[in-house]
């Protein structure tokens, strides 16, 4: 749970870096395309952990948990795949 905590603490404050960045219209593409694939990765693992710490309960969708895991599956999906994310962010460094 400490590394979950940790983990939540540093893509926290990524985002509002990144929240910042857009406010003062400096945010550019790959950062933004970074935080949209790390923050979505990070989701996947601790809604996975939870479940796993829950045990069978962590999969019955009459508890919260079961419905933060379905919700977290769909996020390297939508708003442009995780693997376009990748695409996007290695065209910035390969430039």
């Amino acid at each position: 749970m400490a590394e979950m905590k940790s983990d939540i603490a540093v893509g926290r404050a990524f985002v509002d870096r990144c929240i910042e960045l857009h406010n003062e219209k400096k945010l550019d593409g790959s950062t933004a395309s970074v935080a949209k694939y790390w923050v979505s990765e990070l989701q996947n693992k601790i809604a996975n952990q939870c479940v796993q710490l829950h045990g069978g309960w962590g999969y019955m969708m009459e508890y919260p948990i079961a419905k933060a895991y379905v919700d977290a599956r769909v996020q390297p999906i939508y708003g442009g795949s995780n693997e376009i994310m990748k695409e996007l962010i290695s065209r910035q460094i390969f430039n």
